[in-house]
């Protein structure tokens, strides 16, 4: 491996430091963006996806079975060659694959090659002469019938898989619709044969946050009574969300529109230029109020089914979540999740109202819009697009939003922050920073008035937002792009900087990143041996957890020999796997409250980082030599029983430490800021872990373990697991390692 780097040609780039807010020039190999693409289009849980998988098969075996000979098969978007190589076991007469991704087409060609399927390798004694897949390395659109196609004749099954969440995002009516007009006979069967969109109707506050601007300071903002949001959905793992908690179903699941892909004469009325109004079969346990009392109407869930085939024992794809699905079990996707639709308002109704209203579908062909009208103002045409008027929408992620109208979020900053500044200077100017930060307004809301208060917003549209919504500011407030260097405010007579930070920034990509306010701190600092500045929090701690996930390892997993059907896929892992580790970092983030897993031991401290001995001071004139450019934690060690760890969970947890001078002693007293990661709870931490111990607003930082690069054993059903950490200052990096 060390040759091979040594041997590989790199390039300087230019990138911008998410944390330090600098322009960095970075060593990577001249194909990094090439291997990027590739470890992209390692289709993750898709491969390990068996019940999509046997579906896909199943509705091959009973076309090729049933359909007069030849059977002529067209694969469009092939990928691994998967559905080819199913189409030739199953005695399919020819099978044309297309794939555009020029490393993708080749890595298929050595699959379809070792699994004995590729046509033009000559003979195989693993297939009847003269059949096997034909691969063309181009899209379906451009593929010429008389060349490309075998025999130059039409064919008669398409396969294709190219859906998404929202099922036609991958352009999929598109391909299908250019198969049919040039590529296809017009009585050729068509898998999957159709799509079908299933909504259900919700009441949800926690959800609103999400979308809706519902708190002060937000709702206050000029024109955001009447923006309508963004169009865009929500994508969710919906089966992690619970009925009668997270939300109230208002509705049975009910069927919105098909999409009849079969056969080729169908798509031909697949065009998004109509409305379709749906009458909703309300639940009366959903709307358990008086006549005169308003509902409220969050939104719609949306999922989808697939008819496979055309046939009676046709199965039907669905990804349905766990809670709407026959005994309360589904399939794990990450390919395809649901996803959660808002209305340009939340719809407020009476109890007499509600055979009234329509649930109104249009699309454009990649995307799904709806709405929650009177059946008399429904349009045949489709509305203008809906665009973010009010600017906060656009600013933050919906997370974010959402973290920022939570009540609980905003009373636990209160208590810190007026904890904080109770024995804080008096004569220190007051400043806040972070994105969309709500401390000036809760500021506000508490009275607590110091003068000047300098609310620090980086990103020019959080900035502009925050601007739109100043009611709420302290009439001292200032709204500045940039940390005022510490020296000025020194000049203008103030004694020093309290600097109250929310520990959230949209360019953060793990969860210490959001350090990013301490690097600005350090950097504004004169060089002086103890500056005058207090920053909270002023406490970081990356807490770590060896986890068993369910599912989430799935996204990194090989497929191995056999791990697709019986066909070996060896050659796709081998081309994804070292793609994957040299443009990824092992340290991801995800949001772990979606993905349920075991608690293999309680949580432990991984690394501690503390503003006043790790960056107070850095750029002084008597600490650049003499300090350190890293931090190292100690060995950070479990002791797991029966099972082997598939993943380890990071997180960080914040806390203001301020120094309470009592009589001739100092006490220091600690307050919670912020938990990312893991709840607290009274008890130790469960063992099983469910979306209510995590924070939902935060990412979290998984290090995904594989066999060999994990925990060992050390007795019978005992296993160790070994971290160690390093966190670089310069660079604002932890690499995270897995001790021997």
């Amino acid at each position: 491996m060390a040759e091979q780097r040594q041997s590989e040609q790199l390039q300087f780039v230019n990138r911008l430091n998410p944390v330090t807010g600098e322009m960095e020039w970075t060593l990577l190999p001249v194909d990094y963006d090439y291997r990027q693409e590739i470890a992209c289009s390692a289709y993750g849980d898709m491969l390990h996806d068996t019940a999509r998988n046997k579906a896909y098969y199943n509705a091959l075996r009973r076309a090729i079975e049933r359909m007069p000979r030849p059977v002529r098969v067209l694969d469009i978007g092939t990928g691994s060659g998967l559905l080819s190589m199913m189409a030739c076991r199953l005695g399919a007469d020819t099978v044309t694959a297309c794939e555009a991704f020029q490393p993708v087409a080749e890595c298929a060609s050595r699959v379809l090659a070792a699994n004995g399927f590729l046509l033009n390798n000559g003979s195989d004694s693993r297939r009847p002469p003269g059949r096997g897949v034909r691969l063309i390395s181009k899209r379906s659109t451009d593929v010429n019938p008389d060349t490309d196609l075998a025999e130059g004749a039409l064919d008669n099954l398409l396969v294709a898989e190219l859906f998404d969440t929202e099922l036609i995002g991958e352009g999929a009516l598109q391909s299908y619709q250019d198969a049919a007009k040039r590529l296809l006979t017009p009585n050729a069967v068509v898998l999957p044969w159709e799509g079908r969109l299933r909504c259900v109707l919700f009441q949800s506050d926690t959800l609103a946050r999400y979308h809706y601007l519902q708190s002060s300071p937000w709702r206050r903002a000029p024109g955001a009574d009447a923006c309508p949001g963004l169009s865009a959905p929500l994508e969710l793992q919906l089966s992690q969300l619970m009925p009668g908690q997270d939300f109230q179903l208002l509705s049975e699941p009910f069927e919105v529109r098909r999409f009849p892909f079969g056969p080729p004469d169908c798509l031909a009325n697949l065009s998004g230029d109509d409305v379709i109004s749906v009458s909703v079969p309300w639940l009366e346990s959903g709307l358990e109020t008086a006549d005169d009392a308003e509902l409220t109407v969050t939104g719609c869930f949306l999922w989808w089914d697939l008819l496979m085939d055309p046939w009676p024992e046709a199965e039907l794809l669905s990804t349905e979540p766990a809670w709407a699905a026959a005994g309360g079990v589904a399939q794990f996707r990450e390919h395809w999740m649901q996803s959660v639709h808002f209305f340009p308002a939340v719809r407020c109704l009476y109890r007499d109202q509600r055979d009234s209203l329509k649930l109104l579908h249009w699309h454009d062909g990649y995307s799904n819009y709806f709405d929650l009208l009177p059946d008399s103002a429904a349009s045949p045409a489709p509305p203008a697009a809906r665009f973010c008027s009010c600017g906060i929408h656009q600013s933050v992620s919906r997370a974010r939003l959402a973290e920022t109208q939570d009540p609980g979020y905003s009373s636990g900053h209160v208590d810190w922050i007026q904890s904080v500044l109770e024995l804080c200077p008096t004569d220190r100017a007051l400043a806040t920073v972070g994105d969309l930060c709500i401390l000036p307004h809760l500021l506000a809301s508490a009275a607590i008035d110091r003068q000047p208060l300098l609310c620090v917003e980086p990103r020019r549209r959080c900035r502009e937002a925050v601007i739109e919504s100043n009611q709420l500011l302290l009439p001292s407030a200032r709204i500045v792009a940039e940390l005022p260097k510490l020296a000025e405010l020194i000049d203008g007579g103030y004694g020093g900087l309290i600097l109250l930070a929310e520990p959230s920034f949209a360019s953060s990509l793990l969860p210490w990143d959001d350090l990013r306010f301490w690097h600005l701190a350090a950097a504004g600092c004169p060089a002086t041996p103890a500056p005058p500045i207090s920053v909270h929090p002023n406490v970081c701690r990356i807490m770590a957890a060896p986890m068993l996930f369910d599912n989430l390892h799935k996204l990194r997993a090989p497929v191995g020999p056999d791990g697709c059907e019986g066909f070996d896929l060896s050659e796709f892992d081998r081309l994804a796997e070292p793609a994957a580790e040299a443009t990824w970092s092992r340290l991801e983030s995800q949001p772990l409250w979606e993905y349920p897993g075991q608690l293999l031991a309680q949580p432990k401290l991984l690394l501690e980082l503390r503003w006043s001995e790790h960056f107070l001071g850095r750029h002084t004139t008597d600490n650049k030599e003499s300090s350190s450019s890293s931090i190292q934690s100690k060995l950070c060690e479990f002791i797991v029983n029966n099972s082997a760890a598939n993943g380890v969970a990071l997180w960080c947890d914040w806390f203001a430490e301020v120094v309470q001078q009592v009589d001739a002693n100092e006490i220091k007293r600690l307050y919670p800021v912020l938990y990312s990661g893991l709840l607290p709870v009274k008890n130790p931490a469960p063992d099983r872990l469910g979306p209510n111990h995590w924070n939902r607003f935060r990412r979290q930082g998984v290090l995904m373990l594989t066999p060999g690069r994990g925990s060992s054993p050390i007795g019978k059903d005992r296993q160790r697991l070994a971290l160690t950490a390093n966190y670089e200052l310069d660079s604002a990096e932890l690499a995270v390692s897995v001790a021997p």
